[in-house]
C-alpha cells in the first residue's frame, strides 16, 4: 500500500484549494492508486502523486492525464489550472485569461486588455511561452469552430511570423521531405526552449520512423511519422480535438504539431538532469520523463537510438554560414556558423 497522502487545508491559497479539488475529484472515481493511474497514462505514479501535492501546478499534460484517468472534465480543469496559474503570478483573483490578441474564447480582445508581464527573467519569459501556446490553441481552435476558417488562422499556425525561409532552420541539401519541411520549422519554433528547434524534430521524426507517414505498428501500439500513441497524441491535439483518442492513420502535420508541443511540455520538468538538453528531450518523447530523470541523462538502452537522433540532428542543422537565433553554447550541436557544422 502507497503511503498516505498529506492532509491539504484548502483555505491556505489558490495552489492548496486547486490539489485540495483535484484530490476529491480522485476520491470520486473511487480513489484508484497512482500506480493503476499511471497503467493509464504515460506519466509515473509519483508525477502523477505531484499533480495533487499542494507544491506546485502540473503541466498541461500532467493535469490531462490525471484528470482523463480520473473521468473528470479536461478542458475545464485547463482552464481553471490557467486561472491558478494566473492569480499565483500576479497575486490577483482571475476571472478570465486574455492572451495577447484575443479575448474571452471565440471573441476579439477589448483595447484595454492587460497582458500578464513575463514573472522571473528569461527563464520566467519561456515558461509562460508554453502556457500561451496552450492558451492560443484554446482560443484559435474554438475561434475557427465558431467563425469559420477566414476568422482566425489555422489551429495548426502555431507562430504569425514563422519563417519563410526553412534554409535559416534547416539544412536545405538534407534529405528532409519537403512537404513535411512547413510544419517541422511550425513545430520546432512554436516555444522559445533553445534545444528544441526544427532540426531536433526532423532528426526525431527521422529516427522513428524515416519521415513514413503510414507507418503502422499495432503490437507497440504506435503509428504515423512521429510513431504516437494514439491516446497519448490526442492530449497534444488542439483542444477541440481531445475529447477523443484519434483513430489510425494519423495526420502527419497534426503529429509533427503535436510533437513540438510535447517537447515543450516536457522541457521544464528535465531542467538540471545531466547531459545534452536536446538528447534528453528525444530520450523522454521515447520513453517518459521519469525515466531520464531517474538515469540523470539518457539510459543507456536508449544509445542507440539518440546516436541515431544526433546523427539525423547534425545532418539537418543549418549549413555553415547560416546562424541559429541562439547563443552557440545553448546549441545542442555544433554551432552552423564558420565551418562548425561538421560532426564531432
Amino acid at each position: 500500500m502507497g503511503r498516505r497522502e498529506s492532509r491539504i487545508d484548502p483555505t491556505l491559497g489558490v495552489l492548496e484549494r486547486f490539489a485540495h479539488d483535484l484530490r476529491g475529484l480522485r476520491r470520486q472515481a473511487g480513489s484508484p492508486s497512482y500506480q493503476h493511474l499511471a497503467a493509464h497514462t504515460h506519466f509515473a505514479a509519483s508525477t502523477l502523486a505531484a499533480c495533487a501535492s499542494g507544491k506546485r501546478l502540473p503541466s498541461a499534460a500532467v493535469l490531462a492525464a490525471y484528470v482523463g484517468a480520473c473521468g473528470g472534465d479536461v478542458g475545464e480543469w485547463e482552464a481553471r489550472r490557467v486561472r491558478t496559474r494566473v492569480e499565483l503570478e500576479t497575486g490577483t483573483h482571475a476571472e478570465a485569461v486574455v492572451v495577447a490578441g484575443s479575448g474571452p474564447v471565440g471573441e476579439p480582445a477589448e483595447p484595454s486588455a492587460q497582458v500578464v508581464p513575463f514573472p522571473g527573467g528569461v527563464r520566467g519569459a519561456w515558461r509562460f511561452a508554453v502556457l500561451g501556446l496552450i492558451l492560443f490553441g484554446c482560443c484559435a481552435s474554438q475561434a475557427h469552430a465558431t467563425h469559420g476558417p477566414s476568422a482566425t488562422p489555422s489551429a495548426t499556425t502555431v507562430r504569425a511570423a514563422a519563417p519563410a525561409d526553412d534554409a535559416r532552420w534547416l539544412n536545405p541539401r538534407a534529405a528532409i521531405p519537403s512537404r513535411f519541411r512547413p510544419a517541422i520549422v511550425r513545430a520546432g519554433t512554436m516555444c522559445p526552449v533553445p534545444q528544441i528547434t526544427p532540426a531536433l524534430i526532423a532528426a526525431i521524426l527521422a529516427a522513428e520512423s524515416g519521415f513514413d507517414p503510414d507507418l503502422a505498428d499495432p503490437a507497440a501500439q504506435e503509428y504515423g511519422i512521429a510513431r504516437w500513441t494514439p491516446r497519448v497524441l490526442r492530449y497534444y491535439l488542439p483542444p477541440d480535438r481531445q475529447d477523443r483518442v484519434p483513430v489510425p492513420p494519423l495526420d502527419p502535420e497534426e503529429s509533427i504539431l503535436a510533437l513540438g508541443r510535447m517537447l515543450c511540455t516536457l522541457a521544464p520538468q528535465l531542467e538540471g538532469v545531466a547531459g545534452d538538453p536536446a538528447l534528453n528531450l528525444a530520450a523522454a518523447y521515447r520513453t517518459a520523463t521519469f525515466v531520464v530523470q531517474k538515469a540523470n541523462g539518457v539510459p543507456s538502452r536508449l544509445l542507440p537510438y539518440i546516436r541515431r537522433v544526433r546523427g539525423h540532428l547534425l545532418d539537418y542543422a543549418p549549413v555553415p554560414g547560416t546562424c541559429l537565433p541562439y547563443e552557440v553554447e545553448q546549441s545542442s550541436y555544433p554551432a552552423p556558423c564558420g565551418g562548425a557544422g561538421a560532426r564531432s
